[in-house]
């Protein structure tokens, strides 16, 4: 689904849309590699005393950030291989990414992880539902947050990309909206379904406050020196798409 939709906006600005659904794969792969790789680094000491469990995905422990920063290197050089800019393409798919996301976060909800912190409110989950819950208790069904708003960040990143803007800055925006998103989300896991790191924080605020420093100063480099995006072509040929004959 967020190839399809990432293959839809390139079409809007005349980008080649085959890229997605060839790259797609090398995002997937991409992605699962830098989840697990992440995952694997926060938890060394585990893996090291196991280290035959490092590759024993369907076991779970997979890291988003690990993972979104994978499917970006992943497609980065799958892109620079087609001898393509990867910033217009990047663009594209920014709106795409929290479609997947909020797929991803139904996964959770079905496996029962990731949910958040005890609560009273009609539509907390039964513990009975919760891996290490108290069957006592219902919490907040965090990972059902997660899916909402990755659909408004979706739509959000849409009305952007149609908007007169730089190359590159709408990736920025995803990852700005994503972390910001992460940094309020993980407050609600705080030692329930996610470690605290320092000051309070878990690992993934801490990655997140990082991450909107970053996004922050991208975005105002491109700003500057990005040139503008292509102007909407959909009613011409896109390059990379088939075309009738005669």
């Amino acid at each position: 689904l967020a190839a399809l939709l990432a293959a839809r906006l390139a079409r809007e600005r005349g980008l080649r849309v085959d890229v997605f659904l060839d790259g797609g794969l090398w995002m997937l792969f991409g992605g699962i590699a830098g989840a697990r790789l992440l995952f694997v680094l926060l938890n060394w000491r585990e893996f090291l005393a196991n280290p035959g469990q490092i590759g024993a995905i369907w076991e779970g422990g997979m890291s988003f950030h690990g993972g979104a920063v994978g499917g970006i290197l992943a497609g980065m050089i799958f892109v620079r291989r087609q001898g393509l800019a990867v910033l217009p393409l990047a663009d594209a798919a920014a709106p795409a990414i929290p479609i997947g996301y909020a797929l991803g976060r139904v996964g959770c909800l079905l496996n029962g992880c990731c949910y958040g912190v005890s609560t009273d409110s009609t539509w907390g989950l039964p513990g009975i539902w919760c891996h290490g819950g108290d069957p006592s208790l219902h919490y907040h069904p965090a990972q059902v947050y997660a899916s909402v708003i990755s659909l408004l960040l979706c739509g959000a990143l849409s009305w952007a990309y149609r908007r007169p803007h730089r190359v590159g800055q709408i990736m920025a925006l995803y990852i700005a909206g994503y972390s910001v998103y992460r940094f309020l989300i993980e407050s609600l896991r705080k030692g329930v379904t996610a470690e605290v790191w320092v000051f309070g924080l878990t690992g993934a605020q801490v990655g997140s406050m990082v991450a909107v420093v970053v996004a922050g100063a991208l975005w105002l480099y491109l700003a500057r020196h990005a040139p503008a995006a292509p102007e909407p072509t959909a009613s011409e040929p896109v390059p990379g798409e088939p075309q009738p004959i005669g």
